[in-house]
């Protein structure tokens, strides 16, 4: 049976049972299922409890006219979505109008023809049908969606692991130094106080008379240079655990800066800071190997989320060390160069970032593909394919963008360009 022919449950509301029979016995043969309803009341009671598929509705009824009941199917919202019919003998233009304003779909006039009551059936019945796909795609649509929103969350902070791996592993080696300072003090610090105690004990041992009587003879010489020589070693020992302390404490304000990767209000940043405490996190992975260069412009500080774009800086710094340890034999000279400027770009302020490095480039044939979602060039179990696509998308917020270009004769430059937003967007602009 094709969709056309489907049979529905109609619900027929009319006063007069002559109309009831008429219109349930044409709907009948058409295979449909009829309820009759005498009352407004009784027709909202038998829609509540079966909501059918149409409603063929009379506008003159006793104690609660066909608006009326219009009025209260729409209202509900388990029943607003079926489709109202107006059957009735007022032929006015107005009384139509009211019809249609109170939520009908079409207005039959009495006396009625079969065919054009089974026509105007049949095209309402096809028209909900199809709103009902609709509905459901709509809904697997959404579900889907959500899905994907999930599955790309999850993507996201699985890329965000990543980093931290690299940013853990970089901190770890950073803060290897002064810990050192501080363990090796804590160890000749002990000796010391040993080799202090020890004096001590000698000098308390002396008589007192003896003390009475040979004052300058209390401390002998050795121990007085040996408590000469403990003093300096302590005051050294002391430095070099406070210089450690200090260098651990530098590290952990730096790394709490850095990592505020989940910030979303704007702050006003030093994108040169930022790209310090990036470099800074990644110097263990850089230091023995390859040279930063630095060339910085006149940029002011700007409205950003500093933490989303230190994400943005150890995506693309951390591919562009990367790249570099990839080449079979690394030479002298291996360097990566930052620099920034103010360009104006369509007539609009922007910050320039460019990252250059000295690696193999861009393939001319992958270059357009990098920015996707999934697609990496390193080895298997390298990357996840997210870094770039997420780098894209934070900088696109912030009303900015990346380009690539190769680098002659070797190597890879990425631009960052995000808008000089010297207040909080959403004001009126104040930019130069």
């Amino acid at each position: 049976m094709t969709d056309r022919w489907k049979p529905a449950n109609i619900l027929i509301v009319d006063d007069k049972p002559e109309n009831l029979d008429v219109l349930s016995e044409m709907l009948k043969q058409c295979g449909h299922k009829v309820r009759p309803a005498t009352k407004g009341k009784l027709a909202l009671k038998a829609a509540k409890q079966q909501p059918p598929d149409l409603i063929l509705l009379d506008v003159r009824m006793p104690e609660m006219d066909g608006y009326e009941v219009c009025r209260r199917l729409k209202a509900d919202p388990d029943l607003q979505g079926i489709p109202v019919v107006f059957v009735s003998a007022l032929a006015r233009a107005a009384d139509k109008v009211v019809a249609l304003k109170c939520g009908g779909v079409d207005y039959i006039n009495k006396p009625f023809q079969v065919e054009e009551v089974v026509a105007r059936v049949e095209t309402h019945l096809k028209l909900r049908r199809y709103q009902m796909a609709l509905e459901e795609q709509n809904q697997q649509l959404q579900k889907v969606l959500n899905e994907l929103k999930t599955a790309q969350t999850r993507m996201v902070q699985s890329e965000k692991m990543a980093s931290l791996g690299v940013l853990v592993a970089g901190i770890a080696h950073e803060i290897n130094n002064p810990v050192n300072f501080i363990t090796s003090g804590i160890v000749g610090l002990r000796t010391l106080i040993d080799e202090l105690m020890g004096v001590m004990e000698r000098c308390y041992s002396v008589e007192t008379k003896e003390i009475e009587d040979a004052p300058h003879r209390a401390v002998p010489v050795k121990d007085r240079a040996a408590f000469d020589e403990i003093r300096q070693g302590l005051y050294e020992l002391l430095g070099n655990i406070q210089t450690g302390a200090r260098r651990t404490a530098e590290i952990i304000k730096s790394l709490r800066t850095f990592a505020r990767l989940d910030e979303s209000d704007e702050k006003l940043a030093d994108l040169h800071e930022n790209i310090d405490l990036t470099l800074m996190m990644l110097h263990s992975e850089y230091k023995d190997s390859i040279t930063i260069k630095k060339e910085w412009g006149h940029v002011p500080p700007i409205f950003c989320c500093p933490g989303k774009l230190n994400q943005v800086f150890m995506n693309i710094l951390g591919n562009a060390i990367d790249a570099i340890k990839s080449k079979p034999e690394l030479l002298p000279g291996e360097t990566i160069v930052i620099r920034t400027a103010v360009v104006h770009r369509e007539y609009k302020p922007f910050v320039e970032i460019e990252i250059r490095d000295s690696g193999p480039g861009v393939p001319d044939e992958i270059r357009d593909r990098i920015f996707e979602p999934f697609f990496s060039s390193k080895v298997v179990g390298k990357g996840t394919g997210l870094g770039l696509a997420i780098s894209l998308g934070i900088v696109q917020g912030h009303g900015g963008t990346i380009e690539t270009e190769a680098c002659d004769p070797t190597g890879a430059s990425f631009k960052i360009y995000l808008p000089l937003q010297l207040q909080r967007r959403g004001n009126e602009s104040d930019q130069t």
